[in-house]
């Protein structure tokens, strides 16, 4: 079946129509920033690190960005709840331990159980990262 040009002009504007709604509706969707500064290039890195409790055992799963929820300091965003904190401050971690990490105090989890500082190493790693790019 073939359509007439006025159709195939009245098809056309309703796609624009169309189009210029999904944009509006997904402009109205997005989140604001709240100053979180990303990094896909050092999430990227991250997963292609060991895991940084590879020493406790138990590793299993694919390595995760793993964000520290804990402020301890200056230069360092307390994300507070439901919110991530700086890519930078992301260390490498199997899921499972990644699940460990959030399953306790975070503080108990780097400091006690894998004996690091987890701002510490992070920043070394982002400081790793940062050179070789």
């Amino acid at each position: 079946m073939s359509l007439s040009l006025e159709e195939r002009e009245t098809l056309y504007a309703a796609a624009k129509i169309k189009a210029a709604r999904r944009k509006r509706v997904k402009a109205q969707n997005t989140k604001p920033s709240r100053g979180r500064e990303r990094d896909n290039g050092y999430l990227a890195f991250l997963r292609r690190q060991p895991c940084a409790a590879a020493h406790l055992g138990g590793c299993e799963g694919a390595i995760e960005a793993a964000h520290i929820r804990y402020n301890d300091g200056p230069g360092r965003q307390n994300p507070g709840g439901a919110r991530k904190n700086h890519d930078r401050h992301a260390n490498p971690l199997c899921s499972a331990h990644h699940r460990m990490q959030h399953s306790m105090s975070e503080r108990v989890f780097w400091e006690g159980r894998v004996g690091v500082c987890a701002y510490d190493n992070a920043e070394r790693l982002y400081a790793e990262y940062r050179s070789a790019a």
